[in-house]
């Protein structure tokens, strides 16, 4: 009894902080999209590391893989007094017989990215993209294969979590994905999955909101055959990790 106060006292106090500050939160809607959009082009893509290395951009492709993900109603967004969107959340919540989706998925990273890379001499994306395809089994990171293992029908699967530059609010990356997970429950998810590629989100999922780690690689020792890191623009931070909480 006496930790459970703790913890909801400790609720209030944050929520308390937040609503001084202006910030409010609530499900991303459709006609905010392109604010969202405009948010991750402008806050995410430059400082996300593997984004970073790669010189990913946004696109067509991903405006249209954003827009399926907020369509789905598992994403969470933070909101000034004003309005403006100073944060998100964004997660796509997927169902075990969305066979569509897998193949899709893995369409467009196998080949077309890859493809796209190479045509226009995209030098620094064809190794991301090369670097990522050996990644992901490297860190277990594939929404089918754990429906099998956990043994359930539906898991939030990451895109990501991104707060504004003007947001200067302690502790909203944290609570952007503590209400992700709530919205992933109300919508019938019972795990969540993620991978972290960056210090500060690390310090969300490990350390805050203690997701257990699944695999982590460090990006200096993720080596290319030439012997230098896949990826060469992750700055401070050092390790890449997959990790999931039971929702």
């Amino acid at each position: 009894a006496p930790q459970h106060y703790f913890i909801q006292s400790n609720l209030r106090k944050i929520m308390d902080d937040f609503a001084e500050a202006g910030i409010s939160f609530s499900t991303i809607p459709e006609d905010r999209t392109e604010d969202v959009l405009k948010l991750m082009a402008e806050n995410f893509f430059p400082d996300e590391p593997l984004s970073r290395s790669m010189g990913i951009q946004r696109n067509a492709l991903i405006d249209s893989a954003f827009r399926d993900v907020i369509r789905a109603g598992c994403c969470i967004m933070a909101t000034n007094s004003s309005g403006e969107i100073v944060g998100v959340r964004l997660t796509d919540p997927i169902e075990s017989n969305q066979w569509s989706k897998k193949y899709a998925e893995r369409w467009i990273t196998s080949y077309i990215m890859p493809a796209y890379a190479w045509l226009f001499g995209r030098k620094q994306l064809y190794r991301g993209m090369k670097g990522w395809q050996k990644l992901v089994p490297r860190l277990k990171f594939d929404v089918w294969a754990m429906f099998e293992e956990w043994g359930c029908q539906k898991i939030q699967n990451d895109i990501g979590v991104c707060t504004s530059a003007k947001a200067r609010v302690k502790g909203l990356g944290t609570e952007l994905v503590r209400r992700g997970e709530e919205r992933a429950r109300e919508l019938g998810c019972e795990y969540s999955l993620n991978i972290v590629t960056g210090l500060y989100s690390g310090k969300i999922f490990r350390d805050k909101l203690s997701y257990e780690v699944m695999e982590e690689v460090e990006y200096a020792a993720f080596l290319h055959e030439d012997g230098e890191p896949y990826f060469q623009d992750t700055r401070e931070h050092l390790t890449v990790f997959t990790c999931y909480k039971k929702l």
